[in-house]
């Protein structure tokens, strides 16, 4: 079993057979509630949210892996927080004249405070630099070991995939409305983007999850 879990086809077979089958669940037995379960609150916020609960506990339960890289492990655990407080949607809390300070309308608003613009700009900035920084140190390395069958690479490159893939689903209607002259598309159209969207951002903590699990049991296979 362990020596499956830590083939580098893992992830990307747990994550298209789990997504396809939570699609299948959903639009065989719920097709008229699509909205209802990807919707704030419902099952899938529930899962998401105990997924990074779970990946936090692991980051600081694994946390001796990385007793040689403290400052990586450092720069996760603050990624792993900053993620889990925005799905639990503290940004539409922060600002006391928008809906969320992380978006480009707010520092384009004149209405919002120059004080909040410059203390949110500086978040943004933390979080792009820490970004940044892993980019730049392991992006050489990601790129030759992904060819290599590396399991750790296969994974994160599993994860990346799905957390660009989320993106764009959450973002496609929008930007369907502003380049068709605010036509939005079909509500039931829209409901299928929230549910691809919702469904697939579900998985991120848990590939993380499964991405430290990995680690550690090679870490500890190359020890013993």
């Amino acid at each position: 079993m362990k020596k499956i879990f830590l083939s580098p086809f893992f992830s990307p077979l747990f994550f298209i057979l789990c997504w396809g089958a939570l699609l299948g669940v959903v639009l065989i037995y719920f097709p008229q509630d699509k909205f209802l379960i990807t919707e704030d609150g419902q099952i899938l916020e529930f899962f998401t949210n105990l997924g990074y609960v779970l990946m936090l506990a692991g980051m600081l339960f694994l946390s001796k892996d990385y007793a040689s890289r403290m400052t990586d492990w450092g720069i996760y655990l603050f990624l792993g927080i900053a993620a889990f407080l925005r799905e639990a949607g503290i940004q539409h809390h922060l600002s006391r004249t928008d809906s969320t300070p992380f978006k480009s309308r707010f520092f384009l608003n004149p209405d919002n405070p120059l004080s909040e613009k410059i203390i949110f700009g500086l978040i943004l900035l933390i979080i792009f630099g820490a970004l940044f920084y892993l980019g730049v140190k392991y992006a050489k390395h990601l790129i030759v070991s992904f060819f290599k069958l590396n399991t750790i690479t296969w994974s994160t490159a599993v994860f990346c995939t799905v957390l660009v893939f989320a993106k764009f689903a959450d973002r496609f209607p929008g930007n369907w409305r502003s380049a068709h002259h605010d036509v939005s598309l079909p509500r039931n159209q829209i409901e299928i983007w929230s549910l691809l969207e919702e469904s697939s951002e579900v998985f991120l903590p848990y590939l993380v999850l499964i991405i430290m699990l990995q680690y550690h049991f090679l870490k500890t296979k190359k020890a013993s």
